[in-house]
């Protein structure tokens, strides 16, 4: 094994198998590539480290990482002296008949032949990440495919692809967790101990091996990770509040009629989303106005009532003479080919086109489209979509042109583009950027939030949410969600309720549904129905303090917003594969009903917890707890102070009071405040404030950084006991 370091910082990995190319991004984590990878589509500008390094004879160590490599390039990698990773060669799949004969008597064959190459790892502890995958929250025996994919039956636990492909995963030990990231767009598998116990393998179908590896306690390898590729940014304040969509609210008197819906019911609402049918016949940045005779008028009225609207725009562009988009894609060479000719396919206009987004000038050309289309509309948000590329004629041929690289290169960072493009559109409008997108890669969260895409009406898929949030959370997307009473099939008033109570903690809080299905906004049922889900929705609100406080601290720190517990508890065994519960920070826990006609369960508690409605205590451990449908399982734990609007609150808007909620013992907490809307907090327009409280000096507010003047003129402090007190917002003041 020959050893060189190279000018620009790299280390030369030279043996008789070939060449690697190793370098350190930090005493915790380090990158290795084979020779001619491509550059990343994902990955921010790197400052190499460049000293303090040591090199032997096979391996390489800086700080708190020793690297030893074989001469088959074999890794194993010490972290402060305890093995941490150890590599194994990946080994193609042997068929023992014909797959194609498997095929046709209706069997997937599962071969891996078609991959180029790969790499293993013995582990046999839990997996987790990949995105929002189906399946439980330990990977552990199941395989997946990254090949973003739109299939529109009903997703199972065994799904192999689906919208998303996010080429990370944790594997987690409490003394150290390791954090790899494949960087590789083409199609990929993950087996996780599925052939094998105890073997975790990858495999690219082309492009070659780009590893960047993490080590540490799980928060701090998730904070490096997403370091590398960007975190998201902090999204209008209404956007953290109640959202309702459905395809279609075909026409202004229909959206109306829903928001008047709303106002009857006594319930908040903060966003709105037109689906295709606002579109003038499915073409991308226009207004059907027949449907919607004057759109901005529309969305401003809107505003006045407090209530964004976010628009869908889908990633095919209607093949027709006349139509802006296609001409000026069509003279500029915008779009896609395949064998020098426009590649053509079919999504809603019918005849489409693809925009070549491999290129950047097409990129540009788009994002100055949404600046245009936003400054137009007045939109808060715009919802990317059928952006896997998605086409009603099927897959798109391999070797479609996509701006200079193949569809299958190109295919799962396509929605990442488009995302990057309207993100920059965003930029250019001065507008804090509001972007939800169904197919993803890695980073594409620095851009967007996003959903699980077309999930069903039925109890299995609500019990799906958690374990797919959890994961995508772990995987850098903390904007997320899924469409609450779920999208195909028709709901029932029971699963309603239980889906808006289960999703409390979804950053992205939005009822959606498809064409063809029963009505399921809140109101759509009877009184109580109505009478249930407002109180979920009430609480929402309640809560929307600390969503936006997490938020901040993720864009600042890392640390996620919505975590499975074994982020918060790594040493306790029993919350490994806890699928049925999650916590918002360090201090709420959920424990939802996912059964129907259920009104007890038994919930785990890693720690002390109470009860946030009645103040009860649970010691850690099992118990069992009250979950019928009028019933919010809700509970903050032991030492915690949390930041809550007050009771009552139907706005996303700031309230003059703080309410504070606060367990009556040692406790703190940050808590962030801005305009909730503008770009601003950029240049230092917020004031973040540490809040410290204890039972002799009480809540204190220590000013951290003072960028505005508050909002607040009073604090209301909650107790488990009933306690409840008022005081003037004072800094420093107890």
């Amino acid at each position: 094994m020959k050893i060189e370091k190279q000018s620009n910082g790299e280390f030369r990995l030279e043996s008789p198998s070939g060449t690697r190319f190793l370098f350190f991004l930090s005493t915790s984590a380090f990158r290795i590539r084979m020779k001619d990878v491509r550059a990343s589509f994902a990955v921010k500008p790197i400052a190499l480290v460049d000293d303090g390094i040591e090199v032997g004879e096979y391996w390489l160590s800086y700080g708190d990482l020793r690297v030893e490599v074989s001469p088959s390039f074999a890794l194993t990698v010490y972290f402060k002296g305890q093995k941490a990773l150890c590599t194994l060669p990946f080994v193609q799949k042997e068929e023992t008949i014909d797959a194609s004969l498997a095929e046709k008597e209706g069997h997937a064959a599962n071969s891996s032949g078609e991959y180029e190459g790969g790499i293993g790892f013995a582990f046999d502890g839990p997996v987790y990440g990949l995105g929002d995958k189906t399946g439980p929250l330990d990977k552990r025996g199941y395989g997946y495919v990254n090949w973003n994919t739109d299939d529109p039956t009903p997703h199972s636990d065994t799904y192999k692809s689906l919208y998303k492909s996010i080429p990370f995963f944790l594997l987690f030990s409490p003394s150290c967790t390791a954090g790899l990231f494949f960087d590789n767009t083409s199609k990929c598998l993950f087996d996780i101990g599925k052939r094998k116990k105890g073997v975790v393998e990858y495999a690219y179908a082309e492009g070659g091996l780009d590893l960047y590896c993490f080590f540490g306690a799980m928060p701090d390898v998730i904070s490096d990770y997403t370091s590398l590729l960007g975190r998201t940014p902090l999204p209008p304040r209404k956007a953290l509040g109640n959202q309702q969509s459905r395809w279609s609210y075909s026409n202004e008197e229909e959206l109306l009629s829903m928001v008047k819906g709303y106002e009857d019911a006594d319930i908040p609402l903060s966003m709105v989303h037109f689906d295709i049918d606002y579109m003038d016949r499915y073409m991308d940045f226009t207004i059907n106005s027949s449907a919607f005779p004057d759109f901005p008028s529309l969305l401003s009225r809107l505003k006045e009532k407090g209530i964004g609207a976010c628009a869908i725009v889908d990633a095919g562009v209607k093949a027709l003479e006349g139509y802006p988009i296609y001409d000026e894609g069509m003279e500029k060479g915008y779009f896609c080919t395949l064998n020098g000719e426009v590649y053509h396919g079919e999504v809603w206009p019918g005849d489409s086109v693809f925009p070549a987004f491999a290129k950047k000038e097409v990129r540009a050309w788009w994002a100055e489209n949404v600046f245009r289309f936003l400054e137009k509309t007045g939109l808060t948000g715009i919802e990317n979509d059928m952006n896997e590329p998605s086409s009603f004629k099927g897959p798109l041929p391999d070797d479609v042109d996509m701006g200079g690289l193949p569809h299958c290169v190109a295919h799962n960072v396509y929605g990442h583009w488009i995302d990057e493009a309207t993100f920059a559109g965003f930029a250019k409008a001065d507008k804090r950027p509001y972007i939800i997108t169904r197919a993803a890669y890695a980073g594409t969260s620095a851009f967007a939030a996003t959903w699980s895409g077309d999930n069903q009406s039925s109890y299995d898929h609500l019990r799906l949410m958690i374990p797919q949030l959890c994961n995508l959370s772990l995987s850098g997307f903390v904007n997320c969600g899924v469409d609450i009473g779920g999208f195909g099939g028709d709901t029932t008033a029971e699963l309603l309720t239980r889906w808006y109570v289960a999703a409390l903690f979804n950053p992205l809080y939005r009822n959606h549904s498809s064409l063809g299905t029963i009505k399921q906004e809140p109101f759509a049922f009877d009184e109580l129905t109505t009478k249930r889900i407002r109180k979920a929705i009430l609480t929402r609100y309640e809560l929307l303090p600390t969503f936006y406080d997490s938020l901040f601290l993720h864009l600042s720190s890392g640390l996620l917003p919505i975590r499975p517990l074994v982020y918060n508890f790594p040493e306790d065994e029993n919350v490994y594969n806890e699928n049925t519960s999650l916590m918002l920070g360090e201090s709420l826990l959920l424990a939802p009903s996912l059964f129907p006609g259920q009104s007890k369960r038994s919930a785990y508690f890693p720690d002390g917890f109470y009860s946030y409605f009645d103040g009860k205590h649970y010691d850690k451990g099992y118990h069992l707890i009250d979950c019928s449908l009028d019933d919010i399982p809700l509970f903050v734990r032991d030492h915690s102070l949390l930041c809550l609007n007050p009771v009552g609150t139907k706005s996303t808007a700031y309230s003059d009071v703080l309410r504070l909620y606060w367990t009556m013992d040692e406790a703190a907490t940050y808590h962030y405040e801005d305009d909730g809307d503008t770009l601003a907090y950029q240049k230092g327009a917020y004031n973040l404030f540490l809040l410290r409280a204890d039972r002799e000096k009480g809540v204190c507010v220590i000013p951290v950084h003072l960028g505005i003047p508050t909002h607040y003129a009073k604090i209301e402090i909650d107790t488990p006991d009933g306690g409840h007190f008022v005081s003037d917002f004072s800094l420093k003041g107890q």
